[in-house]
């Protein structure tokens, strides 16, 4: 079973901090988009374009259950708390949920060169900021941890989940 799951908006750092905490505690780092790509053989923009945002967050529930059952630490995608059922899976998991909260101009500074996120080719600024400011809303319901990851090296990031550990583990009880 995870050990934790990484949440937040896209950018926010869950799969470097994922997999920064995955080292340090020597235990493996599990991605849930990587996951989606290995299962389905498709990149995530070929599933957007080829499928739409319907069937990949079907998909992306779909390994979700599966994710859960596999030790490590999780990093889901930005969506992943948006759907229902998915933060029903994470909050009565029983397994740590660690919101990474980054502001939206942190954000889209570490974004700007990126290009394989589809949702953030096609949005505006503003929109952007709307999604972000209606995403997090999902995230505080689904976590038991919140952590700002604005300004901060993962390292630093890491530190402070892990110095949190003993809250984590109380939820694990």
């Amino acid at each position: 079973m995870a050990q934790c799951i990484l949440i937040g908006f896209m950018g926010s750092g869950k799969t470097t901090v994922g997999r920064l905490m995955a080292e340090t505690t020597h235990t493996p780092h599990l991605d849930l988009d990587e996951l989606i790509v290995a299962q389905s053989g498709q990149s995530i923009n070929q599933i957007f374009a080829a499928h739409g945002e319907a069937y990949f967050r079907d998909l992306e529930s779909q390994v979700l259950r599966s994710a859960m059952q596999a030790e490590g630490i999780l990093s889901t995608g930005g969506g992943t708390p948006v759907r229902e059922e998915n933060r029903k899976i994470l909050v009565q998991s029983g397994i740590p949920v660690i919101f990474l909260k980054a502001s939206p101009e942190v954000i889209r500074a570490r974004l700007k060169e990126v290009s394989d996120r589809p949702l953030l080719r096609k949005l505006s600024a503003q929109q952007f900021v709307h999604l972000h400011e209606e995403r997090e809303a999902y995230y505080a319901q689904a976590a038991d941890l919140t952590v700002i990851t604005d300004h901060r090296k993962p390292a630093g990031i890491v530190r402070e989940i892990l110095s949190r550990a003993e809250l984590l583990e109380s939820k694990r009880k």
